[in-house]
């Protein structure tokens, strides 16, 4: 019998960590499918193993996303005379 907690690869944490270094070093990444990224973080050396790449797309639209919301912000905040 096996336990349900099986996890195969990196967990989510470090792959948000190791994506955050690829993009500071290649913003370029961004742009490329998420199983290119996937075997990127493990040829850059930023992961020891493939990530899942339907996690890695996941986690590239969430960072997206939190850097639109934080453009939005600065915009606003530039808008606002303190």
């Amino acid at each position: 019998m096996t336990s349900g907690n099986i996890q195969l690869g990196p967990g989510p944490d470090r792959i948000l960590e190791a994506l955050k270094g690829l993009l500071r070093d290649d913003p370029g990444a961004r742009q490329r499918p998420a199983e290119e990224v996937s075997k990127e973080l493990v040829r850059g050396g930023y992961l020891q193993e493939d990530p899942d790449p339907v996690l890695v797309a996941e986690m590239l639209e969430g960072l997206e996303a939190e850097e639109q919301s934080l453009q939005a912000d600065e915009v606003s905040e530039e808008g606002n005379p303190a």
